[in-house]
């Protein structure tokens, strides 16, 4: 079974959203959000291909979506003007925010004409997820829009900014060094395709707790070729971390008390990003003890082949308890 070809939908905010599809459009969808400045094919799809035909579980199988966020892969790229538009200096104003993101998600929701869905956020698709589930999403059929379950891998209820009433300790420093060491530009950046695939591979990699198999590096550097190209081709190769300025607030943690689906909170032993105890609170936030949490041991704030499995059988189980409660089983 194969992607289907990129697609795109123009929403009504002027965004254009590009797309693809995986499996039987008759089965439950679920939608993946990705994380900060990454497009819908920087990350191996090895975990996307496992939720859309289960291996182990014939009678599971799901229609699987994934997007480009505004400013990555082949979206919407934003450009920052140099002055706003009452002439003073625009040059840290954010361009959008979480919601215009939601806003995004909603909209490709709509196109799509779904009136239920299952929702995937990683790291800062996260709080794009749990903003969704809480939203009340108009469907072309039906009054609104079902969000059967929710999962939210390598979360925090509130980010980079929190108030002191949160009681959480601060963001792990670790990651954001290694992310830092790992982003270079190549020599001759307007030519050295290679030099900048590497580059892509290397940031890419930059969270592994253990050091990549030969199969993860050849994996990731096929991932960042498509996606270098793709985001070289549509401009994004710079307006993809507009998502710090929009990222850089403190996120809702208090919608997270409106979630009414079940809910599977998955985090890493070795996060370097998100403290263990930021996914405890997103799981006791989550009202009537609907949420859950599963810890990827050995792991840091990073996909590797080893952890994927029990990632997919952590989403998939909650989303069949979604089934069943949707079916009033």
């Amino acid at each position: 079974m194969e992607w289907s070809n990129e697609l795109f939908v123009a929403l009504p905010s002027g965004c254009r959203i590009c797309y693809q599809t995986l499996g039987n459009p008759k089965d439950d969808a679920i939608l993946v959000i990705q994380g900060h400045s990454t497009s819908m094919t920087q990350k191996s799809d090895d975990l996307l291909r496992l939720l859309c035909s289960p291996p182990g579980r014939p009678a599971e199988s799901y229609f699987i979506i994934r997007f480009d966020h505004r400013d990555t892969g082949r979206s919407t790229s934003f450009s920052r003007p140099a002055v706003s538009s009452d002439g003073s200096n625009a040059s840290r104003a954010p361009l959008y925010t979480l919601t215009d993101m939601v806003d995004d998600i909603v909209g490709l929701i709509h196109h799509l004409d779904l009136t239920t869905v299952h929702l995937v956020g990683m790291s800062l698709g996260s709080t794009l997820a749990w903003q969704t589930a809480v939203r009340r999403l108009p469907s072309k059929t039906a009054t609104t829009v079902m969000v059967k379950s929710l999962a939210l891998v390598f979360t925090s209820p509130v980010g980079r900014q929190q108030r002191p009433s949160d009681n959480l300790p601060p963001l792990h420093l670790e990651g954001q060094w290694l992310l830092g060491e790992a982003f270079t530009i190549p020599d001759d950046p307007e030519s050295n395709d290679d030099g900048w695939i590497a580059a892509y591979t290397q940031l890419d990699l930059a969270l592994a707790t253990q050091p990549p198999t030969d199969a993860e590096r050849a994996e990731s550097r096929h991932h960042s070729d498509i996606t270098y190209r793709r985001e070289k081709q549509s401009g994004n190769m710079w307006t993809k971390f507009n998502h710090s300025d929009a990222s850089g607030v403190r996120w809702p943690r208090e919608l997270l008390r409106e979630v009414r689906c079940p809910t599977v909170v998955v985090h890493a032993e070795k996060d370097q990003l998100f403290p263990l105890r930021h996914a405890e609170a997103v799981r006791d936030d989550v009202p009537g003890g609907a949420a859950t949490l599963v810890v990827l041991e050995d792991c840091g704030h990073e996909l590797p082949q080893r952890v994927r499995g029990k990632l997919a059988g952590a989403i998939l189980d909650n989303a069949r308890i979604g089934q069943q409660l949707a079916e009033g089983r």
